[in-house]
């Protein structure tokens, strides 16, 4: 209504820089959905819902978690033969994602709109493989000779500091 559009636009001004969809979104105004399809059909992109879609670890592997992560983007398809790589976003409206994408990664690549929880369930599900657990690096320092030779010097109580630092600073 243009009471709802009213406060939207009042309450943007409050969050200066803030995207007027989140405002609705977070006033309760839209959805998550309804935003992606605005977006989607003001921009003339076309949308796409990952959900429970299974993405090949070809695809996946076509770009990093940290590409992902700071662009918010998921690769949903590739043809290698045409060298185009399509990719999930949801923030459309940054037309340099595209571009540095495209110079980045050496491919042709299509931006399709999809939500922000979409796109960081999907990152969180598709990347969180290559985290490791504290417990993870922990237990495989348990198993390394030189760190455990190391941690025993310490225990006596007397130790070459310059061999520690070698031993800091190396791989």
């Amino acid at each position: 209504s243009d009471e709802q559009l009213e406060l939207l636009v009042e309450e943007q001004k409050q969050q200066p820089g803030e995207l007027l969809g989140r405002v609705a979104q977070e006033m309760g105004l839209v959805t998550d959905e309804q935003v992606q399809q605005a977006l989607a059909e003001q921009l003339g992109m076309r949308t796409f819902t990952i959900g429970d879609t299974l993405i090949p670890p070809d695809v996946i592997s076509t770009i990093t978690e940290a590409m992902g992560q700071l662009y918010k983007v998921v690769p949903i398809r590739f043809d290698k033969d045409a060298n185009h790589l399509t990719l999930a976003t949801c923030n459309p409206q940054n037309l340099q994602i595209q571009d540095e994408l495209r110079m980045l990664l050496g491919f042709e690549t299509e931006l399709v709109v999809s939500t922000d929880k979409d796109i960081q369930k999907s990152l969180d599900r598709y990347y969180a493989e290559d985290k490791e657990s504290m417990e993870g690096i922990i237990a495989e320092l348990n198993k390394d000779d030189d760190v455990i030779a190391h941690a025993n010097k310490m225990k006596e109580g007397a130790f070459d500091i310059s061999k520690e630092e070698e031993l800091a600073n190396s791989a």
